[in-house]
């Protein structure tokens, strides 16, 4: 088959969860089809990202990226106007006219066999595509994260953001999804929301390269956490003032020599300002790799409380055969099992006693290191997950 990936950026490099699942699933897809992966770029100082995906070969189609620097002034000033907006910011933000007279002309020239969209945010740019499958890629359920943002931020201002973004998101959401011939979900959570719209939908479930993980030797320090994220996001930010200003606190009055590790791309200031006010506290900023902070981890903290989909960031994790401590939110669309191939704590005094137990109990900490190895192995492997969503789009061409 002849695919148009179309998408808000080229997936390089692999410093967040959603490029994650991209690379890995299209990389491993380019073997079967012709994939031709339309996303905003700013040459030439990305060439970079072309070769990274042509290397595997993915025949990339950059389109010039007129939007606005984020985080700049005029960006904010962006922010601001689209409160009086009906549309979400990410419609606002992202759907440009000359993406769409680029999409137009591949349509034309290549005549593909199908279009898939790989963020929901992007699907009205499939209003433009005629005659042929359309396949939206649901990474999370977005109304659902501004939803639970605006439930737990004590912001007011952002309370009132996130409860008006979450609504017109999910009007996008039920506008889309049964709008085009097939939904993929990441989670089963999530494909029972897609459902109910009334859209035809498959999960296709995040993954990780066992491999990969498996190549670093483990080489762990005593009363050492980590928690690996993408920290210019709002989800993992609030996770962080989480742990640390509730979980953290308790931990540190019954064991003074417990660190933690923040290892992720672009912290803001007020994160790093942790790290300066605390000794135990190390904010590492973007990394080439975070397998070897990983590997020296006692074990993994994932305190979230805002977020949708799945996390990658657990599955990592349980392939370098690490214990995990998770919120109910960051395990969820996993099949784990609490107590044994993860622990899984909603209150800050519930999270802290497990840390301290695995921490001390290194017996437990194995048994759990072991069995999250095992399941990984079992049902997550890319490998496996890129068969499902090849069979998705051999459907869709024999319809």
């Amino acid at each position: 088959m002849k695919v148009v990936v179309i998408d808000e950026w080229l997936p390089w490099p692999l410093d967040s969860g959603k490029k994650i699942r991209t690379f890995n699933l299209i990389s491993r897809l380019a073997k079967q089809h012709e994939v031709l992966f339309m996303g905003y770029a700013r040459l030439p100082e990305e060439n970079r990202k072309v070769s990274a995906l042509e290397i595997h070969g993915i025949k990339v189609i950059p389109v010039k990226d007129s939007r606005t620097k984020r985080y700049s002034i005029r960006f904010y000033l962006e922010v601001f106007a689209n409160i009086f907006s009906s549309k979400p910011f990410s419609t606002w933000y992202h759907i440009k006219k000359s993406f769409v007279y680029r999409l137009l002309k591949i349509m034309r020239d290549e005549r593909p066999d199908l279009v898939h969209c790989e963020w929901t945010n992007l699907a009205p740019f499939l209003g433009y595509v005629d005659n042929i499958p359309r396949v939206i890629s649901a990474h999370n359920i977005e109304s659902v994260i501004w939803r639970r943002l605006a439930k737990t931020t004590s912001n007011p201002l952002l309370k009132l953001v996130a409860t008006q973004q979450a609504k017109r998101i999910e009007q996008l959401e039920r506008k889309w999804y049964p709008a085009v011939d097939h939904c993929i979900a990441v989670s089963e959570e999530d494909f029972q929301v897609i459902k109910k719209y009334g859209a035809k939908v498959t999960v296709v479930e995040n993954g990780v390269d066992i491999e990969y993980y498996n190549q670093i030797e483990q080489i762990e320090c005593e009363n050492t956490l980590v928690f690996t994220a993408s920290f210019d996001t709002f989800s993992n930010q609030d996770a962080v003032d989480y742990f640390l200003q509730e979980i953290f606190p308790i931990v540190r009055r019954r064991n003074t020599k417990i660190s933690l590790w923040l290892v992720g791309k672009d912290p803001p200031d007020r994160i790093r300002k942790y790290a300066e006010e605390q000794a135990n506290i190390h904010v590492t900023g973007t990394v080439p790799d975070v397998r070897p902070l990983v590997s020296k981890a006692t074990l993994c903290v994932v305190p979230l409380r805002v977020g949708g989909g799945s996390r990658l960031k657990i599955l990592e994790a349980m392939a370098m055969k690490k214990a995990i401590i998770s919120t109910s939110v960051g395990a969820e669309g996993l099949r784990v099992t609490d107590g044994k191939d993860i622990l899984i704590a909603d209150k800050p005094e519930d999270f802290a006693n497990k840390v301290l137990l695995l921490i001390r109990d290194k017996a437990t900490r194995r048994s759990i290191a072991h069995a999250a190895w095992k399941l990984v192995n079992s049902y997550y492997d890319w490998e496996i997950i890129a068969r499902k969503q090849s069979q998705v789009w051999k459907s869709l061409a024999l319809v």
